[in-house]
């Protein structure tokens, strides 16, 4: 059962899709540009020397923006969008420092409409902000006598999607990210049927110097958790928990002065099923903000995963 997943489940693998992939900027307010919020979670530590394509399809819908007290924010606030990213990922067979180097490359599309009150009311459709990555994958070691997976990877994203300082919603963020975690996974059993995974990630913003109303804006840096727990009932069927806990840990700024209160934060859980037919994936994830501060609280996220493997003999 371990060489089976060593081998396929690369289509967990290095999947940072973007879960806010279209920003509020211009004439707007500031916030966290692209990530990965609870989209990385059941398998997410497993991989071996392969390449991957994979298609994500989701969907963001929510009526409740939060304020810095978690309390809807009144007027007619409403988030739609739906978006598809485009995965590709290769393992190298040649060993580096125990474990076997990494690349990978995510193209999103992103179709956004957004309203906040009377500040925010703007749609976009376009490309959004390209991400590439490089790292180490470490498979199967052991760790207190259990077999385990894990990884580091450093991401970058460039400000590659549509932007414009007129517009109050944009496909891209116009600003650098450098997103750095580490991912692990654990099987509980020989048979692998149990399995619980998680990936800790940290994010550092640039300045955004193209805006309507000040010199220049920044995003604060931030952390977050991805969690997964997950049961094998069936043969190459799993069902599991999922979710993640998003902290901001420094205030948007604009023009170098902090922006009181303006921390994000949201804690998200919901269901999780895939199924494996051979080298391919599929699978549909839920997710239901809990609590969440000065954001969208997403009611529900959903998305739906399609994975491609080409394992190297």
């Amino acid at each position: 059962m371990i060489k089976k997943y060593y081998d396929i489940s690369i289509t967990y693998f290095l999947f940072a899709l973007i879960f806010m992939m279209f920003s509020f900027s211009g004439n707007a307010q500031v916030s966290l540009p692209a990530s990965d919020l609870g989209l990385t979670s059941i398998n997410d530590g497993v991989a071996g020397p392969a390449y991957l394509y994979e298609a994500f399809f989701g969907s963001q819908n929510s009526t409740k923006f939060k304020d810095g007290n978690g309390d809807d924010v009144p007027g007619d606030n409403k988030m739609n969008a739906q978006f598809m990213v485009n995965h590709f990922v290769t393992v190298s067979k040649k060993p580096l420092w125990g474990g076997f180097p990494v690349f990978e490359i995510l193209v999103p599309i992103v179709n956004a409409d957004v309203k906040i009150g009377g500040a925010v009311d703007d749609n976009k459709f376009g490309l959004g902000d390209i991400t590439v990555g490089t790292g180490i994958q470490w498979p199967n070691k052991k760790l207190f006598g259990k077999t385990f997976f894990h990884r580091f990877l450093l991401n970058a994203a460039a400000p590659t999607g549509s932007y414009s300082k007129e517009d109050a919603v944009n496909t891209g963020s116009n600003v650098w990210s450098i997103m750095p975690y580490y991912a692990f996974t654990i099987y509980w059993d020989t048979a692998t049927k149990w399995e619980t995974s998680m990936r800790f990630r940290y994010q550092w913003n640039s300045k955004n110097t193209d805006v309507a109303f000040a010199d220049d804006v920044q995003p604060g840096q931030a952390a977050w958790i991805n969690y997964g727990v997950s049961y094998m009932p069936y043969k190459d069927f799993r069902v599991g928990v999922t979710g993640y806990w998003l902290q901001q840990l420094t205030e948007h700024e604009i023009g170098g002065a902090k922006i009181p209160d303006s921390k994000e934060m949201a804690l998200s859980v919901g269901p999780s099923f895939f199924y494996q037919h051979k080298t391919s994936t599929f699978r549909l994830t839920g997710a239901f903000d809990v609590s969440t501060n000065n954001r969208f609280a997403q009611a529900p996220f959903i998305n739906f995963t399609f994975s491609k493997v080409w394992l190297k003999k």
